[in-house]
């Protein structure tokens, strides 16, 4: 939503709101290559520069050139004893919060490469010889050398390199989804100069600081680099180092690395391996729905649990039922949080949806209710009350969140908990819906025969509006 002067107005009643929903635009996942930045949060992901080494674009082996560009400047200065100029250049990597990537909770803070980082990839670099002659060829070998260094530095790296790349595709995409933007100064490395320079963007913003926001094309998202350190200890160190009866055992990584550097024609080969094997690399989604097989498995063990809270069953309801919802609604309802607390601490909603009117279903619920999320309140009981329904009233009575939600029980409700329900329609108009086991079962029964298991929803919305007086 906008305020009349033309600002973003940031609708504190939803849960981690997208950019899209602080403007008021309808900008649905599927339908877009880059990843809907959520506000609050950073989207569990990271940039991996392997997916442009292996990309037949010109476009992006262009990129990937400018980031090895770095990096041997980097090296060259070390090599040539010009450590302290190589500081400097190392000292203008950040973490690109305006991305917002990565697996920090309900933040978006970033953080420079601290000294000590810096410090040990100056080091690193004079005490391997083929560095003398030669540069690295990814930009993640860095990881197999460096401690301090993981998959979030690499994503760190690439985006610090090539931000203005990065400034220019959120341009494109803005222009092309209507997202208002504003002039910021950012700044990039350029490979002809070879140094960093400043240089200005027209890019959306955050209402809650003002801050920047980059989009990240969904196809250079990894949750892993396809050159990382678990992968490289498993394949190859493992193997080649550890006597086969301690192939398992957990060596602290600062020894390995300090192998690594020891030995670099081993991570070279590994590398290798991994060019060799890069057609199995490819961007990761940014949700994953459980296979039918499983969804089969657990919509059994959830009708085989007891009701109530004793031995866990309460929240072995919630994991279950959490993980049938996440996966049958996906990709109608895109999911935006589980155990959210309310503003006083005191109750949680246990599954929160992003609704972008994706089915006329939906697109009524939004016109009618002004659900733009919808609430899922699990309920491990023997019966649902009628003060459970009235308890999701008072989560779902704010604005901007909308005036729709889903009570997940055991059991169909009695007739005094869907009279409750209904006069709470007749008189605040808020549709609230009840599913119980069978309708998840039904949900994958819809999916096991080819169906979209959100029909098993409208098909309580439609036993729901039969039940209202005429």
């Amino acid at each position: 939503m906008t305020s009349e002067d033309g600002q973003a107005n940031l609708g504190d009643g939803l849960v981690n709101p997208r950019l899209s929903d602080v403007f008021g635009l309808v900008i649905r996942q599927d339908e877009v290559n880059f990843a809907v930045p959520h506000l609050r949060e950073d989207l569990p992901l990271y940039l991996d520069p392997f997916l442009l080494w292996k990309s037949d674009r010109p476009e992006y082996q262009s990129l990937h050139a400018t980031i090895l560009s770095f990096v041997e400047e980097v090296r060259r200065h070390v090599v040539d004893g010009r450590t302290m100029k190589a500081r400097v250049l190392l000292g203008e990597v950040r973490e690109p919060v305006e991305l917002g990537l990565g697996y920090a909770a309900g933040t978006k803070r970033g953080s420079a490469l601290g000294p000590g980082t810096i410090s040990a990839i100056i080091e690193m670099i004079g005490q391997i010889p083929q560095l003398q002659s030669s540069g690295l060829n990814h930009l993640e070998m860095l990881a197999l050398l460096v401690p301090g260094i993981a998959e979030d530095r690499i994503s760190d790296l690439t985006a610090s390199v090539i931000k203005a790349w990065f400034a220019q595709f959120t341009e494109r995409c803005c222009v092309d989804q209507g997202i208002p933007t504003r002039k910021y100064r950012l700044t990039s490395w350029d490979a002809e100069r070879l140094d960093w320079r400043n240089f200005e963007a027209s890019l959306p913003f955050s209402p809650i600081d003002g801050s920047p926001v980059l989009l990240a094309p969904l196809d250079l998202l990894r949750h892993l680099p396809w050159i990382n350190y678990g992968d490289y200890y498993r394949t190859t160190y493992a193997p080649l180092v550890l006597p086969p009866g301690r192939a398992s055992s957990a060596i602290a990584k600062r020894d390995v690395l300090a192998f690594n550097r020891a030995h670099f024609d081993v991570v070279k080969g590994y590398v290798a391996e991994r060019e060799a094997n890069a057609q199995n690399c490819g961007p990761d989604p940014i949700f994953s729905p459980l296979r039918l097989s499983t969804l089969k498995k657990k919509i059994a063990n959830l009708k085989a649990l007891s009701t109530g809270r004793g031995e866990g069953t309460d929240k072995k309801f919630e994991d279950l039922a959490f993980d049938l919802l996440s996966s049958l609604l996906y990709p109608e309802l895109d999911l935006a949080a589980a155990q959210v607390r309310t503003a006083s601490g005191a109750h949680i909603r246990d599954v929160i949806f992003h609704n972008d009117g994706k089915t006329p279903f939906l697109a009524d619920l939004r016109a009618l209710y002004g659900a733009r999320q919808a609430v899922f309140e699990l309920k491990n009981v023997a019966a649902l009350e009628t003060e459970n329904v009235n308890q999701l009233y008072r989560y779902l009575d704010n604005e901007d969140m909308g005036r729709f939600g889903v009570l997940v029980g055991r059991v169909p409700p009695h007739a005094n908990v869907q009279r409750n329900i209904v006069d709470l329609h007749s008189s605040k108009r808020y549709a609230i819906l009840c599913i119980d086991d069978s309708g998840l079962a039904l949900m994958v029964d819809l999916l096991d025969s080819g169906r979209r298991p959100i029909e098993g929803l409208r098909k309580k919305y439609v036993e729901f509006t039969r039940k209202l007086p005429k």
